[in-house]
């Protein structure tokens, strides 16, 4: 039973990689609607919050820290759920908080590991959570500026992510060679 447990493979970070490309593919259909354009934006949203902290997931997991992987696990679903029921502000703080959370798990694994890639990933993945702020916050200011250009800004942020995507995939990729020697 030992044997198949150590064997087992997490599919997380396929969990995440399919989630942003669910939001992207939903950003590229023009809303008809407010409603489709309220599922775009949490789509999204789920997206960015969920990619980083199943990438560290991962991470932890595979340097046999399963505790904290749960937590982080754990704690991204819950800000999932209770979203609808924090204002604003609370849930840009939480989202920071869970954008912290996963960064410095990720960071924490594979600066240990000497895995520089990773941290890069890692880094790229948690841009957008800790930069971006959702609609509606009033008591935190924003990282960049208001009057910068929103456009250009969300494209940065995306080809942050994107870097980070394909940068946390091959550095899992030469980890999991790493723990498996």
């Amino acid at each position: 039973m030992a044997a198949c447990v150590t064997e087992w493979d997490h599919r997380a970070p396929s969990v995440g990689l399919f989630l942003l490309g669910l939001s992207a593919a939903l950003c590229i259909l023009l809303p008809s609607s407010s409603y489709l354009a309220s599922i775009q934006r949490e789509a999204e949203w789920a997206g960015e919050v969920l990619a980083p902290a199943l990438f560290a997931f991962e991470f932890l997991w595979l340097s046999e820290d399963h505790n904290t992987a749960h937590v982080l696990l754990c704690g991204s679903c819950l800000l999932l759920g209770l979203s609808d029921w924090l204002s604003a502000d609370a849930l840009t703080l939480m989202t920071r908080c869970l954008g912290l959370s996963s960064l410095s798990c990720c960071l924490t694994v594979c600066l240990f590991a000497g895995n520089a890639l990773g941290a890069f990933g890692g880094v790229a993945l948690s841009l957008p959570l800790l930069v971006a702020q959702r609609v509606g916050t009033n008591t935190f200011a924003p990282l960049i500026s208001p009057a910068a250009t929103e456009g250009l800004t969300k494209s940065l942020l995306k080809g942050s992510m994107s870097v980070g995507c394909w940068a946390s995939t091959q550095a899992l990729s030469r980890f999991l060679l790493d723990v498996t020697d």
